[in-house]
């Protein structure tokens, strides 16, 4: 992303002022930095100069004395925000795009921290998605269906903890099943079962903290 500086003390038009904890935009001075918005984005992804990215979550948003000049604080440590369903409408026109082309509807879309999305991924794709995950990672399964079935989606964090957080949801009800393992070989199988048997529930994990009986 540019940087936006502004000498006013007013961002451009459609930008908003940006605070930095830590990072790449942490160190030195950042008064001036401006970031699109209001509303402020919930992640923002900078590349780093040796490669890759360095993805802030944002914390909080205030304004130091005009509430129509808001600030919005990026913090590396805030919780960790999942890559946004496929909305409606971008459904809609990755679905047509597709029948344009002569292909089959898309089944299911594989979202990831760093933007990447994969159309009807097979279980080669899943499984090296899973196996790059790193801490604080998301990735998320959104399965692309009629308007009378609902959406459902599977997300996958790796935790801090080393642990995985599994959640489904079923996009009829909006009912969430969560759970964790500490197993990467249990989440991969879990997954997979998911894209390959369109099965409106999620199949259970055995929670870890569970196994010795407490």
């Amino acid at each position: 992303m540019e940087d936006v500086f502004d000498t006013t003390g007013r961002p451009p038009k459609g930008w908003m002022h940006a605070v930095f904890h830590g990072g790449p935009y942490g160190e030195g001075e950042d008064v001036g930095r401006c970031i699109p918005g209001p509303p402020a984005p919930a992640t923002l992804s900078v590349p780093l100069p040796e490669g890759g990215v360095h993805v802030y979550r944002l914390w909080t948003v205030g304004s130091w004395s005009d509430p129509d000049d808001p600030i919005a604080v990026y913090n590396p440590d805030g919780p960790p925000v999942p890559p946004p369903l496929l909305t409606a409408q971008e459904r809609q026109w990755t679905q047509e795009g597709r029948r344009r082309r002569g292909l089959r509807p898309v089944r299911i879309v594989a979202l990831t921290d760093d933007g990447q999305m994969a159309y009807d991924p097979d279980a080669p794709a899943i499984e090296a998605m899973l196996a790059g995950l790193q801490e604080r990672q998301y990735v998320v399964l959104q399965r692309l269906t009629d308007h009378d079935e609902g959406d459902f989606s599977l997300q996958v964090l790796l935790a801090e903890d080393a642990t995985y957080e599994v959640e489904h949801q079923a996009g009829t009800t909006g009912e969430r099943q969560w759970t964790r393992s500490a197993s990467a070989a249990e989440v991969r199988a879990t997954v997979l079962r998911w894209t390959a048997t369109q099965r409106n529930r999620c199949t259970e994990l055995e929670d870890p903290t569970a196994r010795d009986g407490s």
